[in-house]
């Protein structure tokens, strides 16, 4: 058994097979297309690769993806160094194939050739459906999860931001977020984030439905970026940063204003340490256990703080 790239017409036939999992509410040719053109994104063209686990007879026994982020750790003279992360996604064994070990020997070969190749190597992430104890395994570490949920409304009361955002803002608004002082962090490119939008666009021509007015908003300092989640009727928050609990309040009430105006069920953050305590006074919002995307951390150097101390804002999600 080997590690090997995958070819545009092995990626092609990875599609048909992985849309019994990640492809409803879409047809398979919509899935295809959809598989396609997050594929031609210029994010994934720069930071994608797909790996196959192949038997000696060259069939495909597990499949992966990774994509490269920016990620930065903090040296003894308090300077960031910046460095090589990868998230790990759309990790799949076929049924037939599945309790032989397959997956956990792909992620193994994975994470020990991206330690082998990355320039500067940091971490590899992802965000597990299936829990924590087959990636445990691999050397993950799981982080604790919590959502934060907000019934969309038409007039949710409040003060008003001094703004919308639109798709062209994004690499501005990233420029102008404060990054966390933290030890150790991964940041979004702005054509990261807009790998997400890309998600939104395609998600939106294919369901027949609106698109949101903006992707995100700002009130004085403070910002948010979110993108539509059509599948599941959702407003996700990518990127939070409020200054206080008034800024915090103003941005998600506009939130809720956006997602009703799109015909969105509600408003979906991830709790981070330093958002949490400005969100427990949003009038409505309920915290629950994360259902999925359970954030899980391997460092691929010493030195790297424990995987709970590490931010996971939903942009970094794949």
């Amino acid at each position: 058994m080997s590690l090997v790239l995958a070819s545009d017409a092995q990626k092609a036939a990875r599609d048909a097979v992985t849309h019994a999992a990640w492809g409803s509410p879409l047809s398979v040719a919509q899935y295809q297309e959809r598989e396609a053109r997050l594929r031609a994104h210029p994010w994934s063209r720069e930071a994608m690769s797909t790996w196959l686990w192949v038997g000696g007879d060259g069939a495909v026994l597990a499949s992966c993806e990774t994509f490269r982020t920016d990620s930065f750790l903090r040296g003894e003279d308090g300077r960031y160094a910046q460095g090589d992360s990868y998230a790990i996604a759309s990790v799949f064994t076929e049924t037939a194939l599945r309790g032989r070990g397959y997956a956990t020997r792909l992620m193994d070969a994975v994470a020990l050739e991206l330690e082998r190749v990355a320039p500067r190597p940091h971490a590899v992430v992802l965000f597990s459906d299936v829990g924590a104890p087959l990636y445990r395994r691999s050397g993950y570490v799981e982080v604790p999860a919590w959502d934060w949920h907000l019934d969309a409304s038409p007039e949710p009361g409040g003060r008003a931001v001094d703004g919308g955002l639109q798709e062209t803002d994004v690499a501005r608004t990233l420029g102008r977020m404060r990054r966390p002082g933290v030890p150790f962090h991964l940041w979004p490119s702005a054509s990261q984030v807009d790998w997400h939008l890309e998600r939104e666009r395609i998600y939106a021509e294919l369901l027949e439905r609106p698109r949101p007015q903006t992707c995100g908003a700002v009130v004085g300092a403070s910002t948010a970026l979110w993108t539509m989640m059509a599948r599941y009727g959702e407003l996700v928050v990518l990127m939070l940063d409020a200054r206080d609990a008034s800024d915090a309040q103003a941005l998600l009430g506009e939130a809720r204003r956006v997602a009703h105006r799109a015909g969105l069920k509600r408003v979906v953050w991830w709790e981070e340490a330093a958002t949490a305590p400005l969100l427990a006074g949003v009038p409505g919002a309920v915290r629950a256990p994360r259902d999925g995307s359970l954030p899980m951390l391997r460092p691929l150097r010493p030195g790297l703080p424990p995987a709970p101390e590490v931010p996971f804002p939903r942009a970094l999600w794949v």
